[in-house]
């Protein structure tokens, strides 16, 4: 039994590597995306862009911040209000780096979240509209049914 699984398996190896995989286009992943979720898409990417500009912006800001300690020995009373605006400008960026963070988090998840909702619902759809009688066999009442009962059950309208 077991020589005959490993012979299956190496037809199935030298079978398979003639076939390249199919290649979904890009522009198909959004098939279930309509304009609302689209919007959302671009508001998260522009968060994005946001989120990730900062980081440079950070280092400038503590480059610049780094010279004024370094040079506070010599002018002391300019140093410490050049730091203080300095870290004034920390806590803005924090700021931006907050609001551009969660925009860009929430603005994606929400998206995803209804788009996998619609194709939940288009599966659903499929599988409801699929001839009964395929459900008739001795096999399928055994294995597929309770299946298909748990994922109806648990399934998010």
């Amino acid at each position: 039994m077991s020589t005959q699984a490993a012979e299956n398996d190496k037809r199935n190896k030298e079978e398979g590597e003639g076939k390249k995989p199919k290649r979904v286009p890009l522009m198909k992943l959004f098939a279930f995306a309509d304009v609302y979720d689209y919007f959302l898409m671009f508001v998260g990417s522009i968060g994005a862009c946001i989120h990730g500009a900062s980081v440079p912006v950070f280092f400038i800001f503590f480059g610049k911040l780094i010279n004024i300690i370094g040079l506070a020995y010599l002018f002391p009373a300019q140093a410490s209000h050049r730091v203080a605006k300095y870290s004034l400008d920390f806590v803005y960026l924090s700021v931006v780096i907050l609001f551009s963070s969660w925009t860009e988090v929430a603005c994606w998840m929400h998206s995803g979240e209804r788009q996998a909702a619609k194709m939940r619902m288009a599966y659903l759809r499929s599988m409801l509209n699929q001839d009964i009688s395929v459900f008739d066999t001795e096999e399928s009442s055994t294995g597929q049914m309770p299946f298909l009962r748990r994922y109806i059950i648990n399934f998010n309208f």
